[in-house]
């Protein structure tokens, strides 16, 4: 396994516990892409690399299991998890149920202060579209995580959080190449006018539309027409 952590500083013992830190850096480094869906994640590796023992270690991935991030086969060990195409279709069904949801309710509760934040979200996201800089421009400036937010409903945010952590590992993936990242900047400036305008119905209809067309661009990028996937 390639050293995914040359260079970085041991881990630092001194506030989250040890397998808070190491969950952490582990799930930095899977949905950033570093780790590609299927590789074999070593303890003793991981455990050399940041300076710690295997117990945290192996906490870490454990949780990370929870999360839908790894998977962990008795006697073979711990491995990044892959989804297959149904899984990346089930994940995007329920993650477009419930941020249009969250968008018809922003646009019921958004004040002065929400609107100026949608507002300098999108006028940054799109600078930076404008001159190029595509990689990350929307982890950057995420719109979607400030509309789940203003929504105002916490239960609806903690269902949405759960299921981007899984997708993460399909977008670490599928990114967004240059002409989609253009289209998903425009479709976030017509959700933002939606928004601000108080359309509820407006606003569910953008988000569902810009994330059915996120769904398209990610199985266009990683799988093939009969659904297995793409190297």
């Amino acid at each position: 396994m390639p050293d995914h952590f040359a260079g970085v500083v041991p881990i630092d013992r001194s506030n989250l516990t040890l397998a808070d830190q190491v969950e952490a850096r582990l799930r930095e480094q899977i949905v950033q892409g570093h780790f590609s869906p299927g590789v074999r994640l070593n303890e003793g590796e991981i455990a050399q690399s940041l300076g710690t023992s295997r117990g945290p270690v192996r906490e870490a991935l454990r949780r990370l299991e929870h999360h839908g991030l790894v998977t962990v086969e008795p006697h073979r060990g711990a491995f990044v998890r892959r989804l297959d195409l149904a899984e990346v279709r089930e994940l995007f069904e329920v993650r477009i149920a419930l941020e249009s949801e969250a968008a018809d309710l922003a646009a019921s509760r958004l004040d002065r202060t929400g609107t100026s934040l949608l507002l300098d979200l999108q006028h940054h996201a799109e600078h930076e579209v404008s001159q190029g800089q595509q990689t990350v421009v929307f982890d950057r400036h995420d719109l979607h995580e400030a509309i789940v937010r203003l929504a105002g409903n916490q239960r609806l945010a903690q269902a949405v959080t759960q299921i981007n952590v899984e997708l993460r590992l399909a977008r670490s993936r599928s990114g967004a190449d240059g002409p989609r990242t253009k289209h998903a900047a425009h479709e976030h400036r017509l959700l933002v006018e939606q928004l601000t305008a108080g359309d509820r119905a407006g606003a569910a209809r953008a988000m569902r539309e810009h994330l059915t067309a996120s769904l398209q661009n990610t199985i266009q990028l990683l799988y093939r027409r009969d659904g297995t996937e793409l190297a």
